[in-house]
């Protein structure tokens, strides 16, 4: 009997270990289920968490102290990384240098504002970006949730739209707008006891250079200018491009009172060599306008009045630079330039002077080589005008265009001259055509006409056009001067080696002579090249059977290399200058026997 109770015992206690084993199976079971369904409950929202960040067009970076954790698709691209490869690794790595302490900072207690910095792509780009961060919770435990902008394109269409602001867009230099507030800066933090200059420059005849080259030649002029300026300042001064034609240097550089003079002699000493622009050689001048601080001005916009108006008194005396002094600021006499100065005034008085007929006229002598005789006079135009002073024709020929005077102005001024040659006995006039002379079709018919008129023989008359002339009008170039040659009336290609037409079109045109301008005449005995390009128009004129005269002679050097190399006339200042009258002075005996 107690044999069976303690088999029914033993029996009752196995029945519980198993009873126990079952339960703790179950409970090991039900605690598995739990442990998966959490796990699958946290990565479910670590992947509804990455389907967010993935859905902003933003970069999202959830990390702790800089540790990454997750990264969205805009992060990976904006970065060119991938994810998995960074994952763990410190963010502050793709900073650039100078921005990792300021990154970590931020990363490790971020501030309440946005802030930029600048991170290192995966291709070695470089990329500017904005962020702001906040407190959050990943996977149970305190993380940050940083929020990045690329904002490197934004920072540049910025940096363009200020840059055009206040910069010219052709040049690339400061504007007017721009440049006035450099002045004042520049004057309040200057030791009033040490000058400030301010020097204001435009390009004499740069209207012309436009009608007869095209807007397009002009602009490469005005480029070419500002190299070649630019190329004689130091640092510290700058440049600026206040409108049109018109500069402005302001001179900060450390430096004697006399340095702007100096500056404005080499600015203006650099445009004697002839610019190159689509394969023509084009020549400017420059007037400068000079004004210092503390001396003629007490602030800016005094300062920029100042050399303002000691740019108009250069203008008017063609004094090349002319330095302002206090009594240039007289009330009336800006009052009357600044009237004179708008196109439609001087149209007016351009109007009046040609019907009081005040447009003169002066007469160049020319003489033949080798034995000096006197070959003829050329016929230039002046405008003396009451507040602007000598106007040359390049000056006022654009003027008379635009107001419609053109051909009536040139009519008459050639009437003029065929009947001083006319009245002195001149056998040789030459007289210049503008633009809008060669544009007229009946203008075979009007010199004709002023033939008739004044009794000057055909074969006395020397029109003079340029290469421009004929490259813009190339059409109908030939067959007009063909008209006026078959009229008896001789043509001379002016200031041949601008470029502006080819030399093949020589062949087939009706020209009588060719004259070299004086930027080459005055290389001569300096500038081998100046010498061989002599040579070869000497020797292309005489196969064409073209005379050629040189023009600016001034040395008694250039004269005889001139005679040596077999030119057929010169003219220029050594020779005589404009006069008048069709009359000259004798040849120095000493230039006759060279």
């Amino acid at each position: 009997m107690l044999m069976h109770n303690d088999l029914l015992a033993g029996v009752s206690l196995f029945a519980a270990l198993l009873l126990l084993a079952g339960v703790l199976v179950a409970m090991r079971a039900d605690h598995l289920f739990i442990r998966r369904r959490l796990e699958a409950e946290a990565e479910n929202r670590r992947l509804w968490a990455h389907g967010l960040a993935d859905a902003s067009f933003d970069g999202m970076l959830i990390h702790r102290q800089g540790v990454i954790l997750l990264m969205n698709h805009a992060l990976v691209r904006m970065l060119a990384v991938r994810e998995r490869e960074w994952l763990g690794q410190n963010f502050c790595t793709l900073a650039r240098e100078d921005d990792v302490a300021g990154l970590r900072a931020e990363l490790e207690a971020p501030g309440l504002e946005p802030v930029r910095f600048r991170l290192l792509r995966a291709n070695k780009g470089e990329i500017t970006v904005e962020m702001s961060s906040q407190a959050t919770a990943f996977e149970g435990q305190p993380a940050t949730v940083t929020a990045l902008r690329d904002i490197t394109r934004r920072l540049a269409d910025e940096a363009t739209i200020d840059h055009l602001t206040n910069h010219d867009a052709l040049t690339g230099l400061a504007n007017r707008r721009q440049f006035e507030r450099i002045i004042e800066s520049t004057l309040v933090a200057t030791d009033p006891n040490r000058p400030v200059s301010l020097m204001i420059t435009d390009i004499q005849g740069f209207k012309a250079v436009n009608q007869q080259f095209g807007r397009k030649a002009g602009d490469a002029l005005l480029q070419q200018l500002t190299q070649r300026i630019t190329g004689l300042l130091p640092r510290e001064d700058v440049l600026a491009r206040l409108s049109g034609d018109k500069f402005a240097v302001l001179l900060r550089a450390e430096g004697p009172p006399s340095r702007g003079l100096s500056l404005g002699g080499q600015m203006l000493a650099s445009c004697t060599e002839p610019f190159i622009i689509d394969g023509r050689l084009i020549t400017v001048r420059l007037s400068a306008g000079l004004a210092m601080f503390p001396e003629h001005a007490a602030d800016a916009e005094a300062l920029l009045r100042a050399a303002e108006l000691a740019l108009a008194r250069a203008q008017t005396e063609s004094s090349g630079i002319y330095l302002f002094r206090h009594e240039d600021a007289a009330p009336a006499r800006p009052a009357v330039a600044t009237r004179t100065a708008e196109p439609g005034n001087l149209r007016d008085d351009l109007r009046s002077a040609l019907a009081r007929g005040d447009i003169r006229l002066l007469y160049q002598p020319a003489f033949t080589l080798p034995e000096f005789g006197l070959h003829g006079f050329e016929a230039s135009a002046r405008w003396q005008h009451p507040v602007q002073g000598l106007l040359r024709p390049e000056q006022f020929m654009g003027i008379a265009e635009s107001a419609g005077l053109a051909q009536e102005l040139g009519s008459q001024l050639i009437e003029r001259a065929c009947a001083e040659a006319v009245a002195s006995g001149t056998r040789h006039l030459a007289v210049n055509l503008s633009p809008a002379e060669f544009r007229d079709v009946n203008l075979p018919a009007r010199l004709a006409a002023i033939l008739r008129k004044t009794g000057l023989a055909p074969g006395a008359l020397e029109v003079e056009v340029t290469e421009a002339m004929l490259a813009e009008h190339a059409d109908y170039a030939a067959a007009l001067l063909q008209a006026l040659r078959n009229s008896g009336v001789l043509i001379t290609l002016d200031d041949f080696g601008a470029g502006a037409a080819p030399l093949g079109a020589l062949c087939h045109l009706p020209l009588a002579r060719l004259k070299i301008g004086q930027r080459f005449i005055h290389k001569l005995g300096q500038d081998r090249n100046a010498e061989a390009m002599l040579s070869a128009t000497l020797s292309l004129a005489a196969n064409l059977h073209l005379q050629v005269t040189a023009l600016g002679v001034e040395t008694e050097a250039q004269l005889e290399l001139l005679r040596r190399q077999g030119c057929h006339a010169v003219q220029g200042p050594l020779l005589g200058e404009p006069a008048s009258r069709c009359v000259s002075r004798p040849v120095n005996a000493t230039l006759a026997a060279i």
